[in-house]
């Protein structure tokens, strides 16, 4: 096998042990092309430690050029790669207007789409919106490609661009209306992580064990404190139970202003609200999911490709309940999850309790099995990748 020069391109890095995405999609496979016997470096304009998440980093302090597809391309020229794989963003759209292209470059580049593509309805309904209005600025970046996509910049990425990935049908169906070459364009799924598709025992460890204790059902919900995740319903979910049976639920919310979790419990009527603010530990997260009973994500819009946790959750045995939402109601009937609709927590109780009827829970355990096994792990991503670009 031909072993290449391959460069991850990301102008910013955030610390691996936040473990964000779109970065931990970018880090994930730049270990696979490393592990499939490819040189492989990251390659960003900030400054700092020369290894991250094991991966040797490259630094190139000209931020401009990360915003400019031609640039892109005489970078990798100028450093000798083989391939270059980066984020797409409405910036290297808007840089796609100028003249020229690919030349006669030794590098091939390829854009990879970590972030939902959303029509007119979808953003107007996001951003009027008053209970996600805090969040505008995190998710102006869909504006901006929506925005690139009606000025027809993207009839002139091909000349730039030799290849374009998805993670979705719909994106990719979305791209392709907008001029994008459906022969350049792939989808290429998501691998769940291996870490949480191991079976050891559940070890809460000393900072949760004394949190979630035994009980006879527990509902658990992960991430960020943002109301584009449905924060709020899960907030207001335990009222929307009924009493029989007594439920936990519990809310692990990822938040650094804490250093050490902060525990909070509040009754309401036979049920208990359990939130957690904190950084936790995947191996805090994988046994959270091991001895919980449903996990809710009850999504009021996505802005990441795919929801993780979603994936961490299912990996782990977990039944899921979800919203149908852009991108993820695209593997509604296709997957065991259990789909509702947002901004609805007496549909989500009624989601919960179909779970629990009977043969309910083996049915969605056997779909999500093979949804598991016949989605890619990260060595064939890697490997689809390096074809991608035809070497």
């Amino acid at each position: 096998m031909e072993t290449l020069r391959i460069a991850i391109i990301t102008e910013t890095l955030p610390p691996a042990e936040l473990n964000l995405q779109p970065w931990r999609y970018l880090g994930d496979l730049a270990q696979a092309l490393r592990v499939v016997g490819h040189e492989t470096s990251v390659m960003t304009s900030e400054v700092g430690p020369r290894t991250w998440n094991g991966v040797p980093v490259k630094w190139h302090r000209n931020r401009s050029d990360f915003r400019s597809a031609p640039a892109l391309r005489q970078v990798l020229q100028t450093e000798g790669f083989d391939i270059g794989a980066c984020r797409l963003t409405a910036g290297l759209f808007f840089s796609m207007r100028r003249t020229g292209g690919k030349g006669s470059f030794r590098g091939r580049l390829i854009g990879i789409f970590l972030r939902p593509l959303y029509d007119a309805g979808e953003l107007a309904r996001r951003f009027l919106d008053p209970t996600l209005a805090a969040e505008i600025p995190h998710d102006r970046h869909h504006v901006a490609m929506y925005g690139s996509r009606l000025l027809g910049t993207w009839s002139n990425a091909p000349a730039f661009v030799d290849r374009f990935g998805f993670l979705w049908d719909s994106d990719r169906d979305r791209a392709t209306a907008a001029g994008l070459p459906p022969s350049s364009c792939s989808v290429v799924r998501h691998p769940f992580d291996p870490f949480f598709l191991e079976r050891a025992p559940p070890s809460l460890g000393p900072r949760l064990s004394g949190v979630l204790g035994p009980v006879g059902r527990r509902v658990v919900f992960t991430g960020p404190p943002e109301g584009s995740r449905g924060v709020d319903d899960m907030l207001r979910l335990a009222r929307s139970l009924p009493s029989d049976p007594p439920t936990q639920v519990v809310l692990l919310l990822r938040d650094r202003k804490y250093s050490d979790p902060t525990v909070t419990r509040t009754r309401i009527g036979a049920h208990e609200l359990l939130i957690v603010r904190g950084l936790l530990s995947r191996q805090e997260l994988r046994a959270a999911y091991r001895v919980s009973h449903v996990a809710v994500f009850p999504y009021r819009f996505v802005r990441t490709g795919l929801p993780l946790v979603a994936l961490e959750a299912v990996a782990t045995g977990l039944p899921v309940v979800t919203t149908r939402v852009h991108p993820i109601r695209e593997l509604e009937g296709r997957t065991g999850l259990v789909f509702t609709e947002p901004r609805d927590p007496p549909g989500v109780v009624r989601a919960i309790q179909g779970i629990f009827e009977e043969g309910a829970a083996s049915g969605i355990q056997r779909r999500n099995q093979e949804w598991i096994r016949t989605t890619p792990d990260w060595t064939s991503v890697a490997r689809t990748f390096v074809s991608l670009s035809g070497r």
